[in-house]
């Protein structure tokens, strides 16, 4: 049994299994150089957000199923600077098991992370002088290009020769959807917009992308899970998951704020 497996085996969603995940994941990120090395620079060049325990959780994800499948593609739904989809990158480099690697992301910012949220607002007007309101997605960051920050990430660990196909738009766009309706992927990632719609819809289009016993993980969604360990994310996103009722599929485990669903194998995903 596989190290991913053993986990899924035992996971309880507890507080007391939950907060012991997060930690112990955080510390195995550093027993692993080049997760410790990429994690530490990301941390130190701000390059990103998320928790160190995120590092572990895809290195089982990618080392212990995913690479191991015939040609596996994985997508990711806001890339922002490329943290996730250079670390996928890496790991698949490191592993010597090459994957196909797809980003949808605006890569521009000047967004409210919570665009009916006053605070927020006036707060982004003050250390982003680019900020603009902006009701389409949740996010709040500066207003410049992300695909030259993607492109140094790659740079940085010499990932440049990656098969990565990065998409310009948001996720909820027809000309973004119509390119991938068609396509299957082992992995998907949801960290786009915020907001309940956005998330909503997001969940709508690409969980019926995911193939059969592929692995979808959303952030920022465990605001309804035990645990006081760790950030648990947005209620608009918990909310709009929980909704959701991942039909054809089972929460096999949960790294903070970050869920994993896996998709069952002969189950298909209502459209």
């Amino acid at each position: 049994m596989s190290e991913l497996e053993t986990c899924v085996a035992h996971y309880q969603p507890t507080a007391e299994h939950n907060d012991a995940l997060w930690k112990s994941f955080g510390q195995k990120t550093d027993t692993v150089s080049f997760l410790k090395l990429h994690r530490d620079w990301v941390e130190e060049n701000s390059w990103g957000f998320g928790d160190r325990a995120f590092h572990y959780m895809w290195y089982l994800l990618l080392r212990d199923d995913v690479l191991n499948r015939p040609s596996p593609r994985l997508l990711e739904i806001g890339v922002y600077k490329g943290q996730v989809i250079s670390l996928w990158a890496l790991i698949a480099q490191r592993l010597g098991q090459p994957a196909e690697i797809a980003g949808v992301s605006p890569f521009t910012g000047g967004r409210p992370r919570f665009a009916d949220n006053r605070v927020l607002h006036r707060l982004a007007q003050i250390i982003s002088p680019g900020y603009r309101k902006d009701v389409r997605s949740a996010n709040l960051y500066e207003n410049v290009s992300y695909r030259l920050a993607v492109d140094r990430i790659f740079d940085q660990f010499g990932l440049r020769s990656a098969n990565v196909n990065l998409l310009t738009g948001y996720s909820q766009d027809e000309t973004v959807r119509a390119q991938l309706a068609a396509r299957s992927f082992d992995l998907i990632y949801i960290d786009g917009g915020h907001r309940y719609e956005e998330v909503a819809q997001d969940l709508s289009f690409y969980a019926p992308l995911v193939g059969p016993g592929g692995y979808l993980v959303v952030d920022d969604a465990s605001c309804d899970l035990p645990g006081t360990a760790f950030w648990k994310g947005h209620e608009s996103v918990s909310r709009a998951v929980a909704d959701w009722g991942a039909p054809g599929f089972v929460n096999v485990l949960n790294i903070g704020h970050d869920r994993v669903y896996k998709r069952h194998p002969q189950e298909s995903v209502p459209l």
